[in-house]
């Protein structure tokens, strides 16, 4: 561990965004349920009030596909660690309008601010992160920023619990405000973080992409830091003609040519777990699946605080378990079955005990909603953020991250305004929705996707068919920077 401390201080500061994503996603679902917010937004005589919260809802996955677009034009021409910044400072701005709303136009408004801002932030934390780590650790480095975005969750659902007891209709307005203090804390840590080496490599700025991976692995042998920069340099070497019409038009036409169409829609795919799972329909809108099976009032906001904490116990699991010790394939499709086995299950259930007449039964649906977040995050949380990334070589990757979570966004804008429908009339079946797209994508993974887990960045690309710098060269080109340094060193 001594050996890359400073990596593991870059990764743990920046992993804080997991926070600002997490609780700003998780207190929408706890502030819904209070009473004292429904009474001033939607008071007696409103009309679609049911489309007003769907739209209240939804309006974060809107802004957060906006968002996955910008961010590649911002990780391209800002860099990861100022796009990073950048967004965290919207994710401000957009808690400001929630917490001080006066109807649900402003609702609506800081609602899109903030989707924007998570848009940005997490797919450019899961870019920053991968290009730094090395990739025997880069699932399990990725995988603490889910698991602190993961805290971040379980943290708002107690909030909204803790809410619950106080005696004041502002309480939901200082449940939103808690989404202040851990963003704050994020961007003053940005601040001292390096740029990504690969990123300043690829802008031909040499002198700087060695300040940056000499700070980040300090600790390291010198054979190590040379070899990770001759490797590094010699892949944005080969792609460099490539990379010089890279514009954000440019980069769109590239990931959907005949090269790059597989990788687009395999990133693609990935991230479309995160939605066609049922986790985002579950996350928004379970208290109406706690209300089909019989529970009320601060019932409610308490097991959803319960179901928080199992997503917490699940990334745990899967840092010390699944994270780089599992293939992502098998991650990926056996994660799949299992989830569509647990809402089966849960379907079955909701069907069965639904009117909350036979406690037995409702408390056997609470449980298996539970097990399906503690197991959403074993196999999804942080895996396909994980996958997504790797996928693209260095000029697209930012692009080719954001536009698989602009899909993923775009899902979930219609599955935001569906659900609460969804689920007043056709109740428990609604739930076979998602265990269909489970089963198509299982198997899309199983047959299609490629193997990236203990990979370098540069060796996934040959997987995919690119042309790679070969080990001999690298070899030759580190004596060669040996003996630069050399010369260098005598007549300095």
């Amino acid at each position: 561990m001594q050996a890359h401390l400073r990596l593991l201080l870059c990764v743990a500061a920046i992993s804080l965004g997991g926070a600002v994503i997490g609780i700003d996603t998780g207190i929408i679902a706890t502030v819904i349920a209070q009473d004292s917010f429904n009474d001033f937004m939607f008071p007696p005589g409103t009309k679609n009030a049911s489309s007003l919260l769907g739209a209240i809802v939804a309006m974060s996955s809107t802004g957060s596909a906006v968002g996955s677009l910008l961010c590649g034009l911002t990780l391209e021409k800002l860099g990861r660690k100022y796009t990073i910044m950048i967004s965290t400072l919207f994710t401000i701005v957009g808690a400001v309008f929630q917490t001080a709303a006066n109807g649900v136009a402003m609702m609506i408004v800081g609602r899109l601010i903030c989707g924007i801002a998570l848009g940005i932030l997490s797919p450019s934390i899961s870019v920053y992160i991968s290009e730094l780590a090395r990739p025997q650790e880069r699932g399990r480095f990725i995988g603490a920023f889910g698991l602190i975005m993961s805290i971040g969750f379980c943290v708002a659902n107690w909030i909204g619990y803790a809410c619950s007891f106080a005696n004041t209709s502002k309480i939901w307005r200082l449940e939103l405000a808690m989404q202040f203090p851990v963003a704050v804390v994020l961007l003053i840590f940005c601040i001292f973080l390096p740029e990504s080496p690969r990123w300043l490599a690829e802008k031909n700025r040499p002198e700087k992409f060695e300040a940056s991976i000499r700070r980040i692995y300090a600790s390291e042998p010198e054979e190590v830091i040379l070899k990770l920069q001759v490797e590094i340099q010699s892949q944005i070497a080969i792609e460099a003609a490539e990379r010089e019409n890279a514009t954000l038009g440019h980069a769109l036409i590239e990931l959907f040519s005949k090269k790059f169409i597989r990788r687009t829609a395999l990133a693609i795919a990935v991230m479309q777990v995160g939605i066609l799972s049922g986790s985002l329909a579950i996350q928004n809108y379970q208290s109406l699946m706690y209300k089909a099976l019989g529970f009320n009032g601060q019932e409610l906001l308490l097991i959803s605080g319960c179901y928080g904490f199992m997503g917490v116990v699940g990334q745990v699991i899967n840092l010390a378990g699944v994270s780089d010790k599992w293939p992502r394939v098998r991650t990926m499709w056996v994660g799949c079955i299992v989830l569509a086995a647990m809402l089966s299950i849960l379907a079955a259930l909701s069907k069965e005990y639904g009117s909350g007449q036979n406690i037995v039964g409702a408390r056997a649906g609470v449980a298996f909603i539970f097990i399906y977040s503690a197991l959403y995050a074993v196999f999804f949380n942080s895996t396909l953020y994980t996958v997504a990334a790797e996928m693209f070589p260095q000029h697209l990757r930012g692009y080719g991250t954001g536009v698989a979570a602009f899909c993923q966004g775009v899902s979930g804008i219609w599955i935001g305004q569906v659900t609460p429908f969804a689920f007043d009339a056709i109740t428990w079946k609604y739930y076979f929705v998602f265990i269909g797209s489970l089963l198509a994508l299982g198997a899309l993974y199983a047959f299609f996707l490629v193997e990236t887990n203990n990979v370098s960045l540069e060796e996934i690309a040959g997987r995919f068919g690119d042309h790679v710098v070969s080990a001999d060269k690298v070899d030759s080109a580190i004596v060669e920077k040996r003996g630069e340094q050399t010369t260098e060193h005598l007549e300095g």
